[in-house]
């Protein structure tokens, strides 16, 4: 079947739907899946004013209820702030220091011998320097 040859015979279509038809209804559909939760109709005219839709709480209730939610808040703004000082706490600060050519060999070399990188042998002479000093 090539492009020239394609008609519009060829093709089944379903019937059309007449214009007053409309698609039935069904209000006792059964359910499609075993686990899915079961519809409950809901009645347009309500007759019994009376019950309400959801039970109201007492004051002390609410007051308990309120009082909770709010110690819960506390905790979790106690825990968040705690955990900021923490990630404060590992805040690292850097220094520029010029080094003469030959110190700067000397410091290469001993962190390749030594299988460390360089900042931390500036930071332990660094903290050594201070101890020494008293700071």
């Amino acid at each position: 079947m090539t492009k020239s040859n394609i008609d519009f015979a060829q093709f089944a279509l379903a019937p059309r739907r007449p214009q007053g038809e409309a698609t039935p209804v069904v209000e006792d559909a059964p359910s499609i899946s075993s686990d899915a939760p079961e519809i409950v109709p809901v009645p347009q005219n309500r007759d019994d004013q009376s019950a309400p839709l959801l039970q109201r709480l007492s004051d002390g209730e609410r007051h308990q209820r309120r009082a909770t939610r709010a110690a819960e808040q506390e905790e979790t703004r106690r825990k968040l702030k705690n955990l900021k000082r923490a990630k404060e706490r590992n805040i690292r600060f850097y220094v520029n220091v010029p080094l003469e050519q030959d110190v700067k060999n000397r410091l290469m070399r001993a962190a390749h011998e030594n299988d460390v990188h360089m900042t931390i042998i500036m930071q332990a002479a660094i903290d050594t320097y201070l101890k020494d000093n008293g700071y």
